[in-house]
């Protein structure tokens, strides 16, 4: 049996458990990872001493490490965008020794890591970030937004009596604060390509959470990309828009390194434009993030579905990209003319009756699924059918977790497929799509509860939630749940707030 060390990004589920309930039921890999209680949670760092440690013991006698290098260089996802800058350079040393350490202490060790370009939020909240950024996170993210765009192509004067306002808006500490981690992070960031330079890493994931096509971001890739290109480490490297999907990614190519074996994936789109559209939050084409998503899986892209193992069909959105919650009750209408679902789902129906396996990526909309195209689906019997569906949070992270998932369950049973299918179907679609602004919008007010902070009502919030969920997933899954018994919802909240939640959809077949 093979042995696959697994350190997430932080704990949440999404990152903890999602990843690994998919290799639950099979004998020829054991995944272990660190146990909670070392994992921190939300702003407060992990045991980063033990969680080192645990590698270390694990790592002597595994075939395969999968580490994100936030949670062994901070602590966790936010505390890497939160922590106090001490000394960066002894920090990214420190870090690259221990690193090296590992390999040399296994050296048959395969590491496939991930390391993140540090985001920048569009929006003013300190939930995730430092503390300023409640009252100037919007005009921080323009002030970057403002800078990169100066240096690469010039400001109108309007840009230019913009970026004069926010500069005396935002105090210059915020900003140097700001600036000073970002550099901070950006030398873990160079340490990590050194590592895949000199041998280390076999294969470093390099996901770009919440990106734009100007600002911090930006400028962070273009200290990166050259670097990469310089020392030739492309097929090495994978730069693309994403954060917490890393963890499909890495044990979907992990899985092939141990089974000898490169997956052949067909993918095709709901519209010809939409593949073209640059996604919310991103800052590229989707079709290029495609592309990028299954490469890194370690999958080859083939150009006919006679030559795939798996198709990967992915939504796309009309002429623009709108968020989940707005499809019913502020619809674009191009949704309706720039595509054809019904020639989508047509195409996936004639895949299924040829035995191939279709992973669905639903990536319609920003932050949930498409109800019409699940209606669709359930309308031809075809949920029960498909080997994957995703439609959660950003379009990278559905595409990461999707051709991700559909590797590592590629020889798995239909039944076990299916459970899956469900689960995604509650938390991507009914939940992100409805319940949750639902729920803030007209249920949390009652009970002076708001999107960030569930106090100590989050039973009473995750019963309401369960109850709706239920409704949904009787009214939009009638053919997929025809020949069960019966069937249940449980959810909680991880990090007590509305934006994820810990799902599991349990039926009994009947």
């Amino acid at each position: 049996m093979k042995k696959i060390v697994f350190v997430p990004l932080d704990e949440r589920p999404c990152n903890f458990d999602y990843p690994i309930r998919l290799f639950a039921d099979r004998h020829d890999v054991v995944v272990v990872r660190p146990s909670g209680t070392i994992l921190g949670h939300k702003k407060t760092p992990a045991n980063i001493d033990k969680v080192r440690q645990f590698v270390v013991d694990q790592s002597k006698d595994a075939d395969i490490l999968i580490f994100a290098a936030e949670m062994l260089a901070y602590g966790g996802l936010l505390p890497s965008r939160i922590y106090e800058v001490k000394n960066p350079e002894a920090k990214a040393a420190a870090y690259k020794a221990y690193v090296m350490q590992l390999k040399q202490a296994n050296p048959k060790l395969v590491i496939l890591a991930s390391t993140l370009i540090m985001r920048t939020p569009q929006y003013s909240s300190n939930d995730e970030e430092p503390d300023y950024y409640e009252d100037y996170g919007t005009e921080i993210f323009k002030y970057g937004w403002l800078a990169d765009q100066q240096c690469r192509d010039g400001l109108t004067d309007d840009k230019i009596a913009e970026f004069k306002i926010i500069k005396q808006t935002v105090p210059e500490k915020y900003i140097k604060d700001y600036e000073q981690r970002r550099a901070a992070n950006l030398k873990i960031n160079m340490v990590n390509i050194d590592l895949v330079k000199n041998n280390t890493i076999d294969y470093l994931a390099i996901p770009q959470d919440d990106s734009a096509p100007y600002g911090y971001t930006a400028m962070d890739q273009a200290v990166v990309y050259p670097v990469i290109k310089k020392e030739r480490l492309q097929d090495k490297i994978g730069i693309y828009p994403g954060a917490d999907e890393t963890g499909y990614t890495l044990l979907a190519r992990a899985m092939q390194i141990i089974n000898h074996k490169q997956y052949k994936v067909y993918p095709f789109f709901a519209s010809t434009i939409g593949q073209q559209q640059i996604p919310l939050y991103e800052d590229r084409p989707l079709v290029e993030s495609v592309k990028a998503h299954i490469l890194s899986t370690g999958a080859r892209i083939v150009a006919t579905p006679d030559a795939a193992d798996i198709i990967f069909a992915v939504n796309t959105p009309g002429k623009k990209m709108i968020e989940a919650s707005e499809q019913l009750e502020h619809p674009d209408v191009t949704y309706d003319t720039f595509r054809n679902l019904r020639a989508f789902v047509a195409e996936i129906k004639g895949y299924i009756e040829a035995n191939k396996m279709v992973a669905i990526a639903d990536s319609a909309y920003a932050n949930g699924g498409d109800l019409e195209l699940i209606g669709m689906l359930d309308e031809q019997s075809l949920l029960n059918k498909i080997g994957v569906y995703r439609g959660w949070n950003t379009n990278c992270n559905t595409l990461g977790s999707s051709i991700g998932s559909a590797i590592i369950q590629f020889e798995t049973t239909q039944v076990e497929r299916i459970h899956e299918t469900l689960n995604n179907l509650v938390d991507d679609v009914f939940y992100q799509a409805i319940v949750r602004k639902a729920t803030t919008d007209d249920w949390l007010p009652r009970y002076g509860l708001n999107y960030f902070d569930l106090k100590d009502k989050s039973d009473q919030v995750a019963h309401h939630v369960e109850i709706s969920l239920i409704r949904l997933a009787d009214d939009y899954l009638k053919n997929t749940l025809v020949n069960t018994k019966g069937h249940h919802i449980s959810i909680e909240f991880p990090w007590n707030r509305m934006f994820e939640i810990n799902c599991y959809f349990n039926f009994m077949e009947a």
